[in-house]
C-alpha cells in the first residue's frame, strides 16, 4: 500500500473534524441571531465558512497537483491520461463560461442588488456542476452497457 495513504486519511480526518466543528459554530451563532437588523452579524458570522471553502478548494488543488507526480515519474505514459482529464475539465470550464448568463434577478424590497459578474460566476459554476453531473451519468451508463454486452 502506498505510504502517504496514512497521511491522507489524517488530513482528511483533520478536515473533517474542523468542518463539522466550523459548522455547528455558524449554526449555534445564526440561530440566535433574530432579524434583518443583524445582517452584518450574521455575514460576519457566515464569512468563515466561505474561507475555509476556499482553503478546502486550495488543498484539493495542491493535492490533485502533486498527488500524481509519482506515478508519472514511474510511468510517462500515464501523464498522458492526467493531461486528457486537464483537457476535459478546461472544456467544461469553457463551455460553462459560454452558457452562463449575468442577467439580473428579481429581488425582495430591502436586498441590495448583486452585480452582474457575480450572477455569472454562480451561473457559471452551476452550469459546470450540471455537465460534469451529467458526463458521470453518461459515463455509468456506457460502462454499466458494455459491461453487460462483455459477460454475454
Amino acid at each position: 500500500m502506498w505510504k502517504a495513504s496514512k497521511y491522507i486519511n489524517i488530513l482528511l480526518w483533520v478536515l473533517a473534524i474542523i468542518s463539522v466543528v466550523l459548522c455547528g459554530y455558524v449554526f449555534v451563532k445564526c440561530g440566535n441571531l433574530s432579524a434583518v437588523s443583524q445582517r452584518e452579524e450574521m455575514v460576519s458570522v457566515i464569512n468563515p465558512i466561505f474561507v475555509w471553502s476556499y482553503i478546502l478548494v486550495g488543498i484539493t488543488a495542491l493535492l490533485a497537483i502533486l498527488l500524481p507526480v509519482p506515478q508519472v515519474i514511474k510511468s510517462p505514459k500515464s501523464a498522458l491520461g492526467i493531461f486528457v482529464g486537464l483537457v476535459g475539465l478546461a472544456i467544461v470550464i469553457v463551455l460553462s463560461i459560454l452558457f452562463a448568463n449575468g442577467d439580473q434577478l428579481p429581488f425582495t424590497p430591502g436586498h441590495d442588488p448583486v452585480s452582474e459578474s457575480t450572477i455569472k460566476f454562480a451561473d457559471m459554476n452551476i452550469i459546470s456542476i450540471y455537465i460534469i453531473l451529467g458526463a458521470a451519468i453518461l459515463v455509468t451508463l456506457v460502462t454499466s452497457v458494455v459491461n453487460i454486452i462483455k459477460q454475454k
